[in-house]
């Protein structure tokens, strides 16, 4: 057996869990959390404090004879009273003790720890992981303060069932609306809906996430403080020292390992913000799966059928004027006027014609001025090859400022020009996708530096244009 395998029956009895594996372990359940709560609960002795032994066995018999998990024996109640007492002993839950001459009954206080374990894990209850947080926080104050060492594990092991809470939130959440859409009334899906998963599933102050007082406010406070420890040397070889002394018998190596250890738990709080995503959504799921159930019980037929010949028989046999009648004199509530009026087919909605109206003279001209006045202003390769060509003549390279501007086509070529000097600086691998510099094959614009050209239309740096092999 591995070293590190927790020494359970160590501490408890190795025969303690032979009433919940038996085949009456609910009826054994119940009633020695009755009888745990009515002899050492919070209002009676603790645990270690003896007791009669017929007292404990009279509070058996009156458990039984209030509510009997075993209804279907007829053994007398005193015999099985001591055979319940008897098994509850040998299997560790109680121990008996003799002073004198009187037996006396009492529970082991780790028997009882295990007990206390054993009842809040089946009553799980909303968390309120705010003051979890705010614990953390306060005990890192704590140690950057170099008064109390030994909080930096307590507050990692918080930081750890903090992060555990709303992963296991989601899963629950999964797991409860699995079990609730097998539910076949309506009933029981609003009770369990509101019951199991309202009251229990929810973090109690989850509805606070999205206000200014968020619980998990301090979580950047905390991963703030836990790196400013991870880097101060004087202050994570102090963590290691009582590490060290406190926990790892001297090993400087092992201590170490376990502050690494804590301080991962500590940082994981700077993934909280997406297990919180993933948990809105999971709850965004199960409040839609949760709606489309109660509108579909709502909208259902069901045994609509059943209930309206129910209600017909009883008015049969009702006295006009009775309570469960409407209020209405005569037989109005059987005739046909007390039923819904006809439903009145809708009316056929019939699309008007459009009106086609020849366009003017007048109209046509404008239209066809604005579609010549789109074709000069639309630069096509063919327009600025001509425009180059017409000033290049025989040269292989002209500037900016030998360039004439007479219609709109030239000065919309003129401006693609300058455009196209602006992307010379393109990296060689981009210049084959861009349009611009390869809207003229064997044509190179660059711009001349400590250049200008001004004329009546613009000023800019100049440029030149060139053909052929660049």
């Amino acid at each position: 057996m591995e070293a590190s395998t927790p020494p359970l029956f160590e501490r408890l009895p190795k025969d303690l869990f032979r009433p919940l594996a038996a085949t009456n372990n609910l009826r054994y359940w119940d009633l020695l959390c009755r009888l745990m709560i009515e002899m050492w609960g919070d209002g009676g002795r603790s645990p270690g404090e003896e007791a009669p032994k017929t007292t404990v066995i009279r509070a058996i018999e009156s458990f039984l004879v209030a509510d009997d998990p075993w209804e279907d024996v007829e053994s007398p109640i005193t015999i099985r009273a001591h055979g319940i007492f008897n098994f509850f002993c040998e299997s560790g839950w109680l121990s008996q003790r003799r002073r004198g001459v009187i037996d006396h009954v009492t529970v082991r206080p780790v028997v009882a720890q295990f007990f206390t374990v054993l009842t809040e894990f089946a009553h799980h209850k909303p968390e309120f992981l705010g003051g979890k947080v705010r614990s953390i926080f306060l005990n890192l104050r704590e140690v950057s303060a170099g008064k109390a060492p030994e909080l930096y594990p307590e507050a990692a092991r918080q930081a750890k069932q903090c992060m555990a809470h709303i992963i296991n939130t989601s899963c629950r959440v999964q797991d409860l609306m699995d079990v609730l859409v097998t539910k076949t009334t309506a009933s029981e899906f609003v009770r369990g809906f509101f019951e199991e998963y309202i009251e229990k599933v929810f973090i109690a102050d989850y509805s606070d996430f999205r206000t200014n007082n968020h619980p998990l406010q301090y979580r950047s406070d905390i991963v703030s403080l836990t790196l400013q420890f991870q880097h101060d040397a004087n202050l994570r070889q102090s963590l290691i020292t009582w590490y060290a002394e406190k926990q790892a018998d001297g090993d400087l190596l092992r201590a170490e390992a376990l502050y690494e250890r804590d301080t991962r738990l500590l940082l994981r709080l700077r993934d909280v913000e997406e297990h919180l995503r993933r948990l809105d959504e999971e709850i965004r799921v199960a409040h839609q799966r949760a709606m489309a159930f109660f509108e579909y019980k709502l909208r259902s037929p069901g045994n609509f059928d059943k209930l309206i010949d129910q209600a017909i028989s009883a008015a049969k046999v009702l006295e006009e004027g009775h309570i469960a009648l409407p209020g209405i004199a005569g037989i109005y509530h059987a005739s046909e006027f007390g039923l819904a009026k006809p439903r009145i087919p809708l009316r056929e909605h019939v699309s008007t014609t459009v009106a086609e109206i020849a366009p003017t003279i007048e109209e046509l001209a404008k239209e066809a001025l604005r579609q010549r006045m789109n074709a000069d202003r639309n630069v096509t390769p063919l327009k600025l090859a001509q425009y180059v060509a017409r000033h290049l003549g025989d040269q292989n390279a002209i500037r900016s400022d030998e360039l004439n501007i007479d219609s709109i086509i030239d000065l919309c070529c003129y401006q693609r020009l300058l455009l196209i000097a602006s992307r010379d600086g393109c990296p060689q691998g981009k210049r084959k996708s861009d349009p611009h510099l390869q809207m003229v094959p064997g044509m190179h614009v660059t711009f001349v530096p400590d250049a200008s050209t001004r004329n009546e239309y613009m000023e800019h740096q100049q440029f030149v244009i060139r053909v052929g092999r660049k």
